[in-house]
């Protein structure tokens, strides 16, 4: 057992360990609800760089929900420990199947890496990379549907200069510097196909410095697997990132399209169907294939899971001293073989939050769950007595709408206060500020009176301007337990466009209501520069020795560099340079003087050579005119004009 566990779960037994960390099943000790609980290896908790990142994607798992990923419901951070609360998969990693079974079908392959491209582009779009692809992070449940864990924790290497990862699927640029990019997930994931496929690694080596040569060097081994999907190993193999699919969602279309054409529209019934052979003969193997201990809750929570429907999706982020904890107010799924005891009953993480302090020492309190929506009853607490009444029911016995008698035995009035009662202490705000604000997260500090819930409101607001911004759906946070709280909200907002400006804004406010009422803050986010795009083609329309018109089409909005070097008989009389950006077709003109004709020669050769940086498609272009000598005496000549080289 953990020296430090996660506070609100009780631990069952462990399920497993590797180079991130140990995984174990625990239980959510409010309702009995499954959960797995990794606890991250000291060696990541040593590292403030992988920290740092992981804290802010963090930030942005809790909000993606899809059944191809395993839902992030928690992460904690304490100065004992690290952990990551997630979703239970009931169910085998694809590591174990490749070790027992072998290569699959090939619709099996194709199924393993649909599903895996599906929760990779979701998180792509979101601005993720798994960093860390590799069979032991894909899960196959029962039915044959796998599911992608661990995004974000890409294990150290322990050899000195090597980028964190698993060396036999990292793509060619990630062995030089680490980088990674949504087409590094891209070569990991068709690694993982081609292992499916063939039952091997693409390349194998007994050493690391060989193992990388051959990743960066060696020709795609697309001949070992079937001809019909040679064309997506080859083109997710590619060594050159830029000839990659750019992202998962791009290359789940190629695999669309090529199992269709090859194995027909119900080659993916065929595959989930052999995943679900392969899985199910190792179903002993699945987390909850063995019995778990009793859970020391109510005894119909404990035969079961909960599961229930979100009302409203509030991720949190509770800092408080040494702790900081991402709660989520989140469904857990249920296992399969496993029925709700409740429909549409939120099961609430408890809230890690504690009062602010310098002597003060971190703690886990228990927040109060959202409020019913008005079709349900609110649960009633049961009183001291054990009746199961709350403390404003009537006296058991008592006929529905029954008064109760005041000690002089006169009936009082409905809703009236017993003498004697003390009165209820109500929740007051004393302060709240916004104390930090990056256009994607905001820290919201909240100062109580008493520790009774107060209930936060947060919303988002994105635009053009500053005077032109729209609403995005309120985060509702209920905050009990304390008296003082600094609680992380986020908003996951699309990256600008490369040079285009957006201003973003947070609103707060509570209920009750804080002295000085809604407090905001805004911040101005601009977009990374565009890259230089190719440039198609310039064709220049016209040229009659002083002014050079030209038509330049490019791929892309990013800036373009275009000079023009004005000649006059072979010799470079003038340069102009322009930066070109914002769309992908300009009209350019630029001119100079170069003077009258030469009346020693016959001819004046005037020419404009037009280039771009990045070059044009079609080369440096070249148009020229000749002129000749304008005698006073004697009409003007015009110029003999030359076609553009």
């Amino acid at each position: 057992m953990n020296a430090w566990s996660v506070p609100g779960y009780r631990e069952v037994r462990e399920l497993g360990a590797g180079g991130a960390g140990r995984v174990v099943l625990a239980t959510y000790s409010t309702t009995g609800a499954y959960v797995a609980i990794k606890y991250l290896h000291d060696r990541l908790r040593g590292d403030p760089r992988f920290l740092m990142g992981f804290r802010q994607e963090a930030r942005i798992m809790v909000e993606l929900n899809d059944p191809a990923i395993v839902r992030l419901y928690e992460y904690v951070e304490t100065r004992d420990g690290a952990a990551i609360v997630m979703e239970l998969v009931d169910g085998v990693p694809l590591r174990r199947i490749l070790s027992e079974h072998g290569a699959t079908s090939p619709e099996a392959a194709l199924v393993v890496l649909k599903g895996s491209l599906t929760g990779l582009s979701l998180a792509h779009a979101s601005g993720i990379v798994h960093r860390d692809y590799k069979p032991e992070n894909v899960l196959v449940q029962a039915d044959g549907a796998s599911k992608l864990s661990d995004f974000g924790i890409a294990t150290p290497s322990t050899e000195p200069g090597m980028p964190a990862g698993t060396p036999p699927y990292m793509a060619p640029e990630q062995w030089d510097d680490g980088a990674v990019s949504p087409a590094t997930d891209v070569y990991a994931a068709t690694c993982v196909f081609f292992e499916c496929l063939t039952g091997r690694k693409p390349y194998r080596a007994d050493h690391i410095a060989r193992l990388r040569h051959l990743h960066k060097t060696a020709p795609i081994p697309a001949e070992e697997v079937p001809s019909a999907v040679r064309g997506l190993v080859s083109r997710g193999l590619a060594k050159n990132p830029a000839d990659r699919p750019p992202t998962a969602g791009t290359f789940l279309g190629e695999l669309e399209d090529a199992a269709v054409a090859s194995y027909g529209p119900d080659w993916e019934q065929r595959g989930r169907r052999r995943l679900a052979e392969l899985a199910t003969l190792l179903a002993l193997a699945f987390p909850l294939a063995k019995p778990a201990e009793p859970v020391e809750v109510a005894t119909s929570v404990a035969r079961t899971v909960l599961t229930g429907r979100l009302r409203s999706f509030v991720p949190r982020f509770a800092l408080g001293g040494a702790v900081l904890s991402a709660v989520v107010v989140a469904a857990l799924i249920a296992a399969n073989r496993q029925t709700p005891v409740a429909d549409d009953s939120p099961i609430v993480p408890p809230v890690h939050a504690e009062d602010a302090g310098p002597s003060a020492e971190p703690s886990a309190t228990t927040s109060s769950s959202p409020s019913p929506s008005p079709s349900r009853s609110p649960s009633r607490s049961p009183s001291p007595t054990g009746t199961g009444a709350s403390p404003g029911d009537p006296p058991a016995g008592a006929p529905s709408g029954s008064t109760s008698a005041s000690p002089t035995g006169q009936p009082s009035s409905p809703g009236a206060t017993p003498p004697g009662t003390p009165k209820p202490v109500r929740p007051e705000v004393t302060r709240l500020g916004i104390t930090g604000f990056d256009g994607q997260s905001a820290t919201v500090h909240v100062r109580a009176a008493n520790d009774k819930k107060v209930t936060l409101t947060v919303r988002f607001l994105e635009g053009t301007g500053p005077d032109d911004l729209k609403p995005l759906p309120p985060q509702v946070i209920p905050l009990a337990g304390a008296t003082s709280y600094d609680t992380g909200v986020q908003q996951a907002f699309p990256t600008p466009e490369c040079d285009t400006t957006v201003y973003r804004r947070v609103e707060a406010g509570t209920s009750p209501a804080a002295p000085g009422g809604t407090q905001t803050d805004s911040v101005r986010v601009t977009g990374a520069p565009c890259p230089p795009p190719p440039v198609d083609s310039v064709k220049i329309s016209d040229w009659d020795g002083t002014e050079v018109d030209a038509d330049i089409s490019t791929g892309g909005p990013g800036p373009v560099r275009v000079t023009v070097q004005f000649g006059r008989n072979g010799e470079v009389v003038d340069t102009v340079t322009r930066t070109l950006h914002g769309r992908t077709a300009y009209s350019f003109s630029a001119s100079a003087d170069l003077g009258p004709a030469d009346c020693r020669r016959k001819v004046t050769e005037y020419t404009a050579v037009i280039t771009t940086e990045p070059g044009a498609a079609n080369g440096a272009q070249r148009a020229s005119i000749r002129k000749v000598c304008v005698q006073e005496s004697g009409p003007p000549t015009r110029g003999e004009p030359g076609l553009p080289a």
